[in-house]
């Protein structure tokens, strides 16, 4: 059986490759478990460029054991690979119909819908445009690929389940803090193997109370959006949604709310936080720099009765994590964790563990 899978699978490697740089239609395609073989989709890779699956487990557990006990096997698929880390597919900066292959996409932003889980990334040589890789959430398959119109860091996503919208952290041209946004008709249709043109943003709102917009979750009628700083404190703001679906940024009285639980605020965090979730009474956030362990930092989520100051006494838990943790993102009882750690910047050095797969963890075996 073993022999005919691998003759079996090479063939679909072939196939797929050659389909792949001609794909005119969405997925999903499925995804080889083999970082030898290289599978392309419209000029995208998506097969894991360092270890197979089971690799990635057998490292992660060496040198995470503490994290065995969340691996949640029987919740299929129990991980995602993260696409386009050899190569992707883009625009070239600066133009609409130039294109070209990054291979320096740096994995950043994370979310989970009922139909996808979404990846963002930046090309971190910034000569391409930004985008968003979408995978099917009930196999783990490829789907699609959606390019931004510019090359913003895309630190951060949320998705919004009341108005069905995506919101990616961006930059604007003059290079101010904002919120772009997609909707979930916009995410359905777009696809750049068809289009080979960006996708324009349906909303944009510009933040001038941050410097710039790191990090973001939706929670409770309300975007949070997170302020990472390497040495300093960092910040963490709260935009209430208002009945129309975006997020209050100013202080207008007449601005009808969609809930009442939520307020515009502003609060210090601790320094070099990189993701922030919500789940049962509890903030999690994802703080991580440098080669060494992340953590997981779990606070007490009080409603903002009286916000936490987030630091050190106030922490209810910390577990550690692998280097270069990026988004977090809270959906049901699972925990997907994304990281950086097999981008191209990031893949010779020596950590002892690489994560080329979106990490997925059981929450309530993990906080107990």
């Amino acid at each position: 059986m073993k022999k005919i899978w691998r003759r079996g699978g090479a063939a679909l490697v072939v196939l797929l490759s050659l389909w792949g740089c001609r794909a005119q239609s969405s997925g999903p395609h499925k995804v080889l478990d083999n970082p030898q073989k290289t599978v392309q989709v419209a000029g995208t890779n998506i097969n894991p460029v360092m270890t197979s699956k089971h690799q990635f487990y057998d490292s992660l557990i060496t040198k995470y054991p503490q994290l065995q006990k969340s691996f949640d096997h029987d919740a299929k698929p129990e991980t995602y690979v993260i696409p386009g880390l050899a190569q992707t597919r883009s625009v070239k900066v600066g133009t609409t119909r130039r294109l070209g292959e990054s291979k320096k996409m740096d994995p950043q932003g994370l979310a989970v819908t009922s139909k996808y889980v979404i990846i963002s990334a930046y090309s971190r040589d910034k000569k391409y445009n930004s985008v968003l890789y979408l995978l099917d959430k009930k196999t783990g398959g490829f789907v699609k690929q959606i390019v931004l119109p510019n090359n913003s860091h895309v630190g951060g996503l949320a998705y919004d389940t009341v108005s069905k919208r995506l919101w990616v952290t961006t930059e604007t041209a003059s290079g101010h803090a904002s919120l772009s946004a997609y909707s979930q008709a916009t995410l359905n249709k777009s696809d750049f193997a068809v289009s080979k043109r960006p996708t324009k943003l349906d909303k944009v709102v510009t933040l001038p109370q941050i410097a710039r917009a790191s990090f973001l979750t939706y929670h409770s009628s309300a975007l949070y959006v997170g302020y990472f700083d390497a040495s300093d404190q960092g910040s963490f703001l709260t935009f209430p949604m208002t009945k129309k679906g975006l997020p209050q940024v100013t202080s207008a009285t007449r601005t009808q709310l969609r809930g009442s639980g939520a307020h515009r605020a502003t609060y210090s965090t601790g320094r070099q936080l990189q993701g922030v979730s919500f789940y049962k009474g509890k903030i999690l956030f994802s703080q991580s720099f440098g080669k060494q362990s992340s953590k997981l930092l779990t606070f007490d989520n009080d409603g903002q009765k009286q916000w936490l100051d987030f630091d050190a006494d106030d922490t209810l838990q910390s577990v550690s994590m692998p280097p270069y943790l990026e988004q977090i993102v809270a959906s049901g009882s699972d925990l997907y964790v994304l990281f950086e750690s097999a981008s191209a910047k990031y893949r010779s050095a020596q950590l002892g563990f690489h994560a080329d797969w979106v990490l997925k963890l059981d929450l309530d075996s993990l906080l107990k």
